[in-house]
């Protein structure tokens, strides 16, 4: 039987960004193997000089001569330690951008049910939430203005103690009410 993940990344028109003034990254968005999976995500530590304490997907630039997928792969195993050979690729999600300037591209993975991670001092807790418990979650939304007066949401996904919202909600936000399950 066909991954229903691997199926709908794979029948949806991906939405790509054209922003050459913004810096590129990329994120890994794994999923286990469960009937119910859980979505690898990371706390960034306290002591960074961005973003600390938020939530986010491994992740981070790519660098010169790097393609999107060896970018998320090689970030996600420097931060969380998880093997590029543990994870199975299936595709890229949708470009998101966020107001400090970066272009990003998701790319979704499928990873073992309990996979074995060694954090870097970038990641202070991995969350590993089961999608069931986000879609339950009761997500707000409220709106913000970029620069250029254009009306962004800003989603946000309380789970358990966290407060997960920005970049990482607005890719959750895709996969909770468009993909597998959502319907």
């Amino acid at each position: 039987m066909a991954d229903p993940w691997a199926v709908w990344v794979g029948e949806r028109a991906r939405q790509a960004l054209h922003l050459p003034e913004f810096r590129r990254a990329a994120v890994l968005v794994g999923l286990t193997r469960e009937p119910d999976p859980r979505v690898l995500l990371t706390l960034r530590a306290a002591n960074l000089p961005t973003h600390q304490g938020q939530i986010s997907f491994p992740g981070g630039s790519v660098e010169a001569g790097e393609q999107i997928v060896q970018a998320a792969l090689r970030e996600a195993w420097e931060e969380v330690g998880l093997e590029p050979s543990d994870v199975e690729v299936l595709g890229e999600l949708d470009d998101v951008f966020t107001p400090i300037g970066f272009h990003v591209t998701p790319v979704l993975a499928r990873l073992e049910a309990a996979p074995q991670l060694r954090l870097s001092g970038e990641v202070a807790e991995v969350l590993l939430p089961r999608l069931s418990e986000l879609r339950a979650a009761p997500m707000t939304c409220d709106w913000r203005r970029l620069p250029d007066g254009t009306r962004v949401p800003v989603y946000h996904y309380p789970w358990q103690s966290h407060d997960i919202w920005g970049m990482t909600a607005r890719v959750l936000h895709d996969l909770l009410t468009q993909g597998p399950a959502a319907t």
